[in-house]
């Protein structure tokens, strides 16, 4: 009953969030305005996307790759969001004063890390096709973009609900502790174990994280590497809208790449 509730807590903030964009989406697909934004959103999509990515709430990594998915950003922006995300970071170590200069170095590595990296992936991977939809639906009343942006938003939703679910109860049987002894405690390579502990795609990764370093389990490199890699629910969506494997993989590869190319001087640093 705890983990459902819990579930609950994680998830509820993300329907208004999916309902708005969802909205949003539908009105766009039936008014031709679209190519208005598209040179803003690959000259300044990066920057948007830390800005986005820094607020604590991991709704907006699901609100990126479903922007992603239809084609309304580009590659470099998605990673930049989810780059920059901390999910449930922020507000834990809010609750710390002694450990606000921390957060404060956290945000600016991820802020300015998310926008190099998104542009550098704009830049030289060339998967930024935006699209511009006709104005083939002038007709439609406004009720159905209301109904089609609710159903949309129940069937997401859903989705990220039930694996959040099972992704929370999983991490419940392993315990904190077992988490901590999984994550090397005090050596070079727990930034790297670290950050492939990020890449489950639950709130709850955030939290243990977190938690350790709070703890003294984690260092502060490898809370960074974990926190680079946690896109949240991004992923998750990407894998249940079928996105092509291949892309998948590059943004995994990516988001793999900058953690370590960050936390390991970090970390080898805190070892001397």
């Amino acid at each position: 009953m705890d983990i459902l509730i819990d579930t609950i807590k994680d998830t509820y903030l993300i329907l208004p969030i999916l309902f708005i964009m969802y909205l949003c989406l539908e009105y766009f697909e039936h008014k031709n305005i679209n190519q208005h934004f598209d040179k803003y959103l690959i000259r300044y999509g990066p920057i948007f996307g830390a800005l986005l990515g820094i607020i604590p709430q991991c709704g907006f990594g699901v609100l990126a790759s479903l922007l992603f998915i239809e084609k309304r950003i580009t590659l470099g922006t998605l990673i930049s969001v989810f780059i920059a995300t901390s999910d449930e970071a922020i507000p834990i170590l809010l609750t710390s004063p002694e450990l606000y200069s921390s957060l404060l170095e956290i945000i600016i590595f991820k802020f300015i890390l998310a926008i190099l990296i998104g542009y550098l992936v704009d830049v030289f991977i060339k998967e930024n096709h935006l699209t511009s939809q006709k104005d083939t639906h002038d007709h439609c009343h406004n009720h159905s973009l209301f109904i089609e942006a609710f159903l949309r938003t129940i069937k997401i939703y859903a989705f990220i609900f039930v694996v959040n679910f099972i992704l929370s109860a999983a991490i419940e049987m392993i315990g904190t502790d077992q988490l901590s002894y999984i994550l090397l405690d005090n050596s070079l390579l727990q930034p790297v174990v670290s950050a492939i502990f990020g890449f489950i795609p639950n709130c709850a990764a955030s939290v243990i994280l977190t938690q350790l370093y709070m703890n003294q389990a984690l260092s502060f490199a490898s809370l960074l590497a974990g926190l680079i890699t946690n896109a949240g629910l991004g992923i998750l969506v990407l894998l249940q809208n079928k996105v092509n494997t291949a892309t998948i993989l590059k943004i995994c590869l990516i988001l793999l790449m900058s953690a370590l190319f960050v936390s390991l001087p970090l970390q080898w640093l805190h070892l001397h």
